[in-house]
């Protein structure tokens, strides 16, 4: 009985397959980066298609932007609260929240595996193992260092093998936007590089897979730096954990009744501060217990540091010639959004977490449990004219 209905299940995903989606993530390219001035072919390709920004969830980071893709949602639902966290269950830090145990919400790769579509992930956030038990056709775990180019082999071979859906991790411009800043010489010449190298091969294939829809985004985008708020000073005399993300933060606190004195001094340097369940309703953050005690958040070009020690301090600095994590309404950190094979025109600002739904309805994908986001109706109009 079992075979008879995998055999149906196959049989229906043959008689109704959809053109294949290629999902491309650069890290940390910015919606401000990208113009026909500083990637001319990928922006001559766009104009065949569709041009938008992308809204990051806060804060706007690597882990959580790539689940908010993955899986439609929220980071309060999907788990990935930002790059790190403290485990409440296990009262433990988790300092690279990129696995697969940190995810609380179905990522695409695994629903549209339940649907028998053949589904190729590349070093996305999460991907490391089965999900509840389902495990995408191909999967490569992150490993540093890798250069696009395996990327777009990966992604090559997984198109030709016939996959219906291929997530692609690329190294987009995050390294140069922290090492030198978002609009130096480095991440203006990684540009260049990007775009001799992903528009002759998206065109590419486009040619051998007529019909191939195309999505090219990122988690977050990126704000040079003018000043460092150091927490522990700010702070002085109450005990806690902190975990910095660039320009926001979460304060862990060992005893709660510091939260109303810790607020104040938070505020009185300037910074807007929460306690969790006082966080405003836009930031989806309130409802996971992940989330610090208090949030805190700087205006853009500040950044918060940790530092406890001069070792720590030379740390930190390293890399903050640019920074993220602030919300969606601060500009820089909007994300370029290129959207091929579904029509043409502007696209206008779409969350992220509107993504993952879209491509669901594309593939006739049904979740497990619906996400937050909602298909993009332009998306949906254009495939169905």
């Amino acid at each position: 009985m079992r075979y008879a209905a995998f055999f149906s299940l196959m049989l229906s995903a043959c008689l109704h397959a959809a053109p294949p989606v290629l999902i491309l993530s650069a890290d940390g390219l910015g919606a401000n980066q990208f113009s026909a001035r500083t990637m001319p072919k990928l922006w001559r390709l766009s104009e065949q298609g569709r041009r938008g920004e992308g809204l990051p969830p806060f804060p706007a980071t690597t882990f959580n932007g790539h689940a908010s893709i993955a899986t439609g949602c929220w980071p309060e639902h999907h788990g990935v609260v930002a790059n790190s966290y403290l485990d409440p269950v296990a009262k433990a830090l988790v300092p690279v929240a990129s696995r697969v145990e940190d995810l609380q919400r179905e990522p695409l790769w695994v629903a549209a595996t339940r649907h028998g579509i053949r589904t190729a992930v590349f070093q996305w956030v999460g991907a490391t193992g089965p999900w509840e038990g389902v495990s995408p056709w191909r999967m490569e775990v992150f490993r540093l260092g890798r250069p696009d180019s395996e990327a777009l082999t990966f992604s090559e071979a997984a198109l030709r093998d016939g996959a219906g859906l291929v997530m692609t991790y690329l190294s987009g411009t995050d390294e140069e936007g922290h090492l030198q800043g978002p609009q130096s010489a480095e991440a203006k010449a990684k540009l260049k590089v990007m775009d001799d190298q992903l528009a002759p091969w998206l065109q590419r294939m486009q040619a051998k897979h007529p019909g191939l829809r195309v999505i090219i985004t990122a988690d977050h985008g990126m704000a040079p730096m003018r000043r460092r708020i150091h927490l522990p000073t700010v702070l002085d005399g109450i005990a806690c954990d902190l975990l910095t993300h660039g320009g926001s933060a979460y304060i862990y606190l060992k005893d709660p009744k510091d939260a109303s004195t810790s607020l104040d001094r938070l505020h009185r340097a300037g910074l807007r501060a929460w306690a969790r369940d006082r966080i405003p309703a836009r930031y989806h953050l309130s409802d996971n217990p992940r989330v610090g005690d208090l949030v805190v958040l700087a205006k853009e070009g500040q950044w918060l540091s940790k530092a406890r020690s001069s070792r720590e301090e030379q740390d930190e600095r390293h890399g903050r010639h640019g920074a993220h994590a602030y919300t969606a309404e601060t500009r820089s950190m909007h994300t370029w959004l290129i959207v091929l094979g579904a029509g043409q025109g502007p696209l206008g600002t779409v969350p992220l977490w509107d993504l993952a739904p879209t491509v669901a309805s594309w593939l006739d994908i049904r979740w497990t449990q619906p996400p937050d986001g909602k298909p993009v109706s332009t998306l949906l109009k254009a495939i169905s004219e």
